[in-house]
């Protein structure tokens, strides 16, 4: 559902090619966007233009839809003379940051890409999620394989970082990275089987993960950042705060 609470349409993907948008006010399909040449894996609504939509399938295609267009098609990420889709293998994650002006799509060619919405054809930052000598895969088989990334940006004044959380499926944890670098800043690991589902509870700095090993994880600041950082945000936010004694 879109984040700017403009409409009340929510849109699904699922194994056919086709986008449903569906109202929740009415019940009924509104509208059908034939987005894929096979399943439809993920999708995620711009949080700051409320018909702006993105969408990635198992062809490995990124797109970016107007609905309130007619052909509602706004372009392809990735496309360029020398390749034609975002991805070496099904994408199974999307996620837009807070300003709109970056997609960062998740796949199961084991990468992460990050990509400007002004100019789509090349990604801006590229970031390994599995093992080097892991193969590309493809799936038809949504409910296993979509991951649901977070991300955070530092609010204290301590450093510019935007925090990305990428659930890694072939390794069992969650890659902390920075989203502008593509430096992983830290890893971390504590569920027995595939991370599938990543947020973000930003009054009380912390994150909640889960796993096809039926566990949720909840994750402090110092677990989450590195030391150094730590320490550093939570100087910061005890400065700020004012003295009750007073």
């Amino acid at each position: 559902m879109s984040p700017t609470g403009a409409h009340a349409l929510i849109a699904a993907g699922c194994e056919s090619p086709y986008i449903r948008l569906c109202d929740l006010r009415s019940g009924a399909f509104a509208q059908s966007l034939l987005a894929h040449e096979s399943a439809s894996m993920a999708v995620d609504w711009s949080p700051v233009d409320a018909y702006m939509l993105a969408s990635g399938g198992t062809d490995g295609r990124l797109q970016l839809w107007d609905i309130r267009q007619a052909g509602s098609h706004v372009c392809d990420f990735g496309n360029s003379e020398s390749n034609t889709c975002a991805h070496d293998g099904s994408i199974n994650g999307l996620l837009f940051t807070d300003d709109g002006q970056r997609l960062v799509s998740a796949g199961l060619d084991h990468c992460a890409r990050v990509w400007n919405t002004a100019s789509p054809q090349t990604p801006t930052v590229e970031i390994q999620t599995g093992a080097e000598n892991d193969k590309p895969r493809t799936s038809t088989t949504l409910s296993t394989k979509t991951v649901e990334m977070a991300l955070t940006t530092a609010t204290d004044g301590t450093t510019s970082t935007k925090v990305l959380f990428i659930p890694s499926t072939s390794t069992c944890e969650v890659l902390v990275v920075d989203v502008c670098t593509g430096k992983v800043i830290t890893r971390l690991d504590a569920h027995f089987a595939s991370v599938t589902c990543a947020a973000w509870r930003p009054s009380f700095g912390e994150l909640y993960t889960g796993g096809a090993d039926s566990n949720v994880v909840a994750w402090s600041m110092h677990e989450v950042l590195d030391s150094t950082q730590a320490a550093l945000r939570t100087n910061a936010w005890s400065d700020s705060e004012p003295d009750d004694n007073v």
